[in-house]
């Protein structure tokens, strides 16, 4: 089977995987949050490790393609004069401010995602895009959210995320 197609078979397995899961993962990443079990941080970094021993994110970029990249001011300040913008211009023509977020990119998929499954930013990408999936870091609440809003989304993040449940049933 050629990659894109088992890319596009995982991917959907994993959606709707996750969506019969979302009630355990919802209170699985909630306890995991509360009480924060020692040896957390350094089971996420080993099974990342070993999921994207399996997993090639060029032959998947659905996080790009699905996701909402997140851009910071510094981002924006080193990504737009590359781009031969201003950040005022870089901001009106590819993002929207978040309440939550500094800003994301107005649309989907994102911008700056090539048909390769490249990026046309990928040296000077933002924070958010060069820390994805920040399993590897860590982990505080917000990340801990992150990779619970992207267990649909990434198939090393459901894998990881399969194995740490497993893990640690707290």
């Amino acid at each position: 089977m050629p990659a894109t197609t088992r890319i596009k078979h995982l991917l959907k397995e994993i959606k709707q995987k996750a969506r019969q899961e979302q009630k355990e993962n919802r209170r699985f990443f909630k306890r995991v949050k509360k009480k924060k079990p020692s040896g957390l941080d350094r089971a996420f970094k080993e099974q990342h490790d070993e999921a994207f021993k399996k997993i090639n994110c060029m032959d998947c970029a659905n996080c790009c393609r699905v996701a909402l990249p997140v851009f910071e001011t510094p981002d924006i300040r080193r990504i737009a004069p590359h781009l031969g913008m201003t950040p005022k211009e870089f901001i009106k023509k590819y993002l929207n401010k978040d309440p939550d977020y500094e800003y994301l990119t107005k649309k989907t998929p994102c911008p700056f995602i090539r048909d390769d499954n490249k990026c046309g930013i990928y040296e000077i990408r933002p924070q958010g895009c060069r820390t994805y999936p920040p399993a590897r870091m860590r982990l505080t609440p917000d990340q801990l959210d992150v990779l619970h809003d992207n267990v649909d989304v990434c198939p090393a993040v459901n894998e990881m995320v399969d194995k740490i449940k497993k893990q640690f049933e707290v």
